[in-house]
Formats: structure tokens, sequence, C-alpha cells
């Protein structure tokens, strides 16, 4: 089990616990459980070229168009999987979603995703449910498609998931010289520290902004006065 998953439980087990004693069933014994370390979370992004063929490489039209939602608007499989064409206004440029907690947010539309619009329904899901079902299709599913688009790309890193899509966003915004904060509201986090676990820092860049400080001539002497 994962530290995130034991920290999962301890979390659930103490609300329960805590209504128990509030409704004088018990008492709360989860105060003797020990704290649940989880390390810091590293950003596990597709590249460019992995997107590219994710795109290329047999996914049908609708999971094409999954795809594109996550990389260039950053969205999650959940916000993906609820798009409606009232959603997006080609006028203003922007695109509606419900991020976590529930929080409507408009950000900027893509260009790129401007022109996938164009093709989608405007009075409608863009991914409706199927076998005569209302609404939306589920998050899960949209995580099922992009995950068969992967392995047709023929990519088999394990860490690589739907999400990932939404990494690969994140860290390409930094790579481009995009100001930390910006990435912050387009990725919809509360927490600047949020923002920071799905920004990677690649060592081109690590290597830009160490040759920023200007070289110098090593002295060949300490510049002591020697001695009479």
């Amino acid at each position: 089990m994962t530290p995130g998953t034991r920290r999962t439980y301890r979390s659930a087990l103490r609300a329960f616990y805590a209504f128990l004693a509030d409704e004088g069933v018990c008492e709360d014994p989860t105060g003797r459980l020990a704290p649940v370390r989880v390390a810091r979370g590293q950003p596990r992004p597709f590249t460019q070229d992995q997107v590219d063929r994710m795109l290329s490489s047999g996914a049908y039209r609708r999971t094409r168009a999954m795809i594109l939602l996550g990389y260039y608007q950053g969205f999650r499989v959940s916000s993906i999987a609820a798009v409606h064409g009232h959603d997006v206004d080609l006028v203003g440029m922007t695109i509606r979603t419900v991020g976590k907690g529930g929080k409507d947010r408009t950000l900027p539309l893509h260009p790129t995703v401007a022109e996938l619009a164009e093709t989608m329904p405007r009075d409608g899901w863009w991914f409706p449910a199927r076998a005569g079902r209302d609404g939306h299709v589920s998050g899960h599913s949209v995580s099922e498609l992009i995950t068969r688009a992967k392995r047709r790309a023929g990519i088999t890193d394990p860490k690589l998931t739907a999400h990932s899509l939404r990494h690969g966003f994140g860290t390409d915004l930094v790579e481009e010289g995009v100001d930390i904060r910006v990435v912050q509201e387009l990725m919809m986090h509360e927490s600047l520290a949020t923002t920071q676990i799905y920004t990677g820092v690649s060592e081109h860049r690590k290597r830009e902004g160490l040759h920023a400080l200007r070289p110098r001539p090593i002295p060949e002497r300490s510049g002591r006065r020697v001695a009479a």
C-alpha cells in the first residue's frame, strides 16, 4: 500500500470515529494513529513528441479531441468529460470549466482548441454518454480512451497516464518561460506549491539558468603581496 493510500485511509478513519464520538457512540481511538508522511510528488509529463504520436497513431476523432483538451487546456479528465458546446466562447476566446471544489472557472481558449471547437457540437456535450444514457461520458472513460491511444502509439512507460497530459501542459508552459503564477492560474491551483509539483524543469533550463551567471577569469595568483 502506498503512503498516499495509507494517508487517505487514516483520514477516513479519523473522520468516521470523530463522527461517532460527536454522537456519543464511542470514544475516538484514532488520536493515537501516527501521521503518514508522503513524499512530494514528481511531475510525469508526456513529451511533445509523445503527444504527436498519440494524435497520429490511429486514435479516433473524439479521443484526439480529449488529448488536445488535456494538453492545450491542462484539463483533468473530469473536466474533459464534461465539456459542453455552451462552455466555449469563440468570440471572447474563452472556455468555461468546473475545477476542484466545484468552482466555476473561465480560462483563455487555446487557438488549437478553438479550431477543434469548430468541429464539435455547439449546443450539446462534446462527449455524450452512449447506449442511450443522458449526460456526458465519465472521467474514467476519458482515461481509458487516452490510455488506449498511448498504447497504440507504442508508449510503454507505466507512469504516464491521462493526467500526464496535464503535467505536460504545466511543464511545457514553464519551459517556454511562462511565469509560474500564470501557470498556477491556468492550472486552477489554489496553492503555488501544488503547481510546482506539476512543473518539471529540464536539464536545458537548469543549464540555461546556471549560465546566466557571467563567467570571469580565474586568477593565477592569490593577490597577496609577496613578503620582502
